[in-house]
C-alpha cells in the first residue's frame, strides 16, 4: 500500500518528497513488481497538490526506471531489486551544508526560482516527444553556435519581447554565463580590461577575473554605472546590468544609457558587454527595452539567460554578438562545440515555438508580483521605519532598516532562522555609506514571508 507524508517545513520541493517516498518503498519491497500506483489525478487530490506536483514525481521515477507507464492503464512498478544497494546515504561535507540550509525558516535568498509551477508535464512529454520519434540527428554533433532552430526561436523573442536588433547568425548558445564569457574570452584574446559595476553580482565578476580580464571596479549613482568615472580608467569593456541593475535595482536611463553608447564609439576597440538577467520581470509599467536596441555602432554584446524565467537548472545562456565580432569570433573560436547537449536545445526550441514559455513567463510574472507586492506590504506593516529602493521589477527589493548594530542585528537573525544578504558583500571595493539588505522572494512561501517580516520587527525593536 502507497503511503506518503508531506512535510511543508522542509526546503525540499513537494514533487522531490513524493518522488524519494515512493522510490524508498520500492527499494525496500513495501511497493512489489506489478504494484499498479494511483492516477496522478488520484494521489494528486489525496495530497491536496497540483496535479503537475505528482506528474513531475511520477515523470522522475519513470525516467529512472522505477516504474513504468501503460497505454490506458496507468503507472506500475517495475523490478528494480538489484537497484536498492545504490541508494546508500554517503556523509559528506556539501550533505551538511545543504542540512544546514534546511534549518533556516525565513531565508530571503535573491537566487532561485519558485518551482511549483513549471510546467513538468509540458517538458516530459516534449521530451517524449523527441525521444519517441526519430531524432537520430540529435546525437550527432551539432552546430558549434547551437541549432539553428532553438536561434532562430530565440531571435523572434529577443525582438519581440526585448528590441534587440540581431539575425539568428548573431546567437551564440551556451551553458550559462560561464561558458558565454570564456567563448567571449576566447574571441577577444589577452589584454582586455573591464570597467565593472560597483556593487555588481559577484558570481560574473569572479567568473571575469578567473579568465584573465582585467577588473576596474566603477563606482554608481542614482543612474547606474558613473560614466564619467569609467573614462578615468583604462577599460575597454564596460560590464553592465542596465534594465535592472544587480544588486540595487537601479534602472539606467536613457541619457545615462546614451553616455554609455558614446564611450564605447569614441575608440574602435570598446565594447559594452549588457547582462539581461532578468528583464522578464518588471511589475508596472512598459518593460524597459535592451540597451542593444539603442546601439546603432555595432558596440554592445548582449547576454541574455533562460535560468530565471523557467528554471536555474536550464543551463541554457545565449550572447548576441554585433557583426565585427561575430566575424571574430568564427575566426578565433574554432576548437569549441557548443555545451549545450542537443536534446535539451531541441526541448527548448519546441517549448518556444509552440508558446510554452510566453505562457510560463505570464504566470510567474503574475506569481512573482503577488509576493512582491506582499513582501512590499509586510515591510510596510511590519518593520516601521524601514526605506525600500530597487522594487517594481526582478526578484528582490533593497532594504534599509537604519541600524547602527550591523553584527547585532544579524546575529540576532540568526538566532531566529532568518537569512538576509548585507548589500556590501557585493561591493568589490569600498562598501556603503549605510548599510542595506537584499530581501529575495521568489522561493519563499507566502506564509514565510510574512512572518519572517515579523521576525526582523521583533529583532529591530530589541536593538533600536
Amino acid at each position: 500500500m502507497l503511503m506518503i507524508e508531506l512535510d511543508d517545513r522542509t526546503r525540499q520541493p513537494l514533487y522531490g518528497q513524493i518522488y524519494e517516498q515512493i522510490k524508498k518503498q520500492i527499494q525496500m519491497g513495501d511497493l512489489p513488481q506489478k504494484t499498479k500506483l494511483p492516477s496522478a489525478r488520484k494521489l494528486a487530490a489525496y495530497l491536496e497538490v497540483s496535479r503537475n506536483t505528482v506528474d513531475f514525481a511520477y515523470g522522475q521515477l519513470e525516467a529512472e526506471g522505477y516504474i513504468e507507464s501503460r497505454p490506458r492503464s496507468g503507472f506500475y512498478v517495475c523490478e528494480v531489486e538489484e537497484l536498492a544497494a545504490l541508494d546508500i546515504p554517503v556523509e559528506t561535507e556539501e550533505t551538511e551544508q545543504e542540512d544546514q540550509r534546511v534549518n533556516i525558516p525565513y531565508d530571503f535568498s535573491p537566487s532561485g526560482t519558485d518551482m511549483e509551477y513549471f510546467p513538468y508535464h509540458v517538458w516530459r512529454k516534449l521530451l517524449k516527444e523527441i525521444m519517441i520519434n526519430d531524432n537520430s540527428e540529435l546525437f550527432q554533433k551539432g552546430d558549434p553556435q547551437g541549432d539553428f532552430e532553438l536561434r532562430k526561436s530565440i531571435m523572434y523573442y529577443l525582438r519581440q519581447s526585448r528590441g534587440v536588433h540581431v539575425h539568428a547568425d548573431q546567437i551564440i548558445i551556451g551553458a550559462g554565463m560561464e561558458n558565454l564569457l570564456f567563448l567571449l574570452r576566447q574571441t577577444f584574446g589577452e589584454g582586455r580590461v573591464v570597467g565593472i559595476e560597483n556593487p555588481v553580482y559577484t558570481n560574473a565578476c569572479g567568473i571575469l577575473r578567473e579568465l584573465g580580464f582585467q577588473i576596474r571596479p566603477v563606482s554608481m549613482d542614482q543612474n547606474g554605472l558613473d560614466v564619467e568615472k569609467l573614462q578615468e580608467t583604462d577599460a575597454n569593456l564596460a560590464y553592465v546590468t542596465p534594465a535592472h541593475q544587480y544588486p540595487t535595482g537601479v534602472v539606467m536611463p536613457a541619457g545615462r544609457r546614451g553616455q554609455l553608447l558614446r564611450w564605447a564609439r569614441e575608440k574602435e576597440e570598446r565594447y559594452i558587454i549588457e547582462d539581461d538577467y532578468d528583464s522578464e520581470f518588471r511589475y508596472y509599467g512598459k518593460p524597459i527595452p535592451a540597451l542593444q536596441g539603442l546601439d546603432q555602432s555595432g558596440k554592445v554584446i548582449y547576454i541574455g539567460t533562460f535560468s530565471k524565467a523557467i528554471a536555474p537548472a536550464i543551463r541554457v545562456g545565449y550572447m548576441v554578438l554585433p557583426p565585427k565580432l561575430l566575424e571574430k569570433y568564427k575566426k578565433n573560436v574554432t576548437a569549441f562545440s557548443c555545451s549545450v547537449s542537443r536534446i535539451d536545445q531541441k526541448v527548448l526550441t519546441l517549448f518556444l515555438a509552440e508558446g510554452h514559455f510566453e505562457r510560463h513567463l505570464n504566470r510567474m510574472r503574475n506569481l512573482y508580483k503577488e509576493k512582491h507586492d506582499l513582501l512590499l506590504e509586510n515591510i510596510r506593516k511590519n518593520i516601521p521605519g524601514a526605506s525600500v529602493s530597487g522594487e517594481g521589477a526582478g526578484v528582490h527589493v533593497i532594504v534599509n532598516f537604519h541600524i547602527s548594530e550591523k553584527e547585532k542585528f544579524e546575529q540576532r537573525l540568526r538566532e531566529r532562522g532568518v537569512a538576509i544578504y548585507p548589500l556590501s558583500f557585493y561591493y568589490i571595493e569600498g562598501k556603503p555609506q549605510e548599510e542595506q539588505y537584499i530581501l529575495g522572494f521568489t522561493r519563499m512561501k507566502k506564509e514565510d514571508m510574512i512572518e519572517g517580516t515579523r521576525e526582523i520587527g521583533k529583532v529591530l525593536s530589541t536593538i533600536k
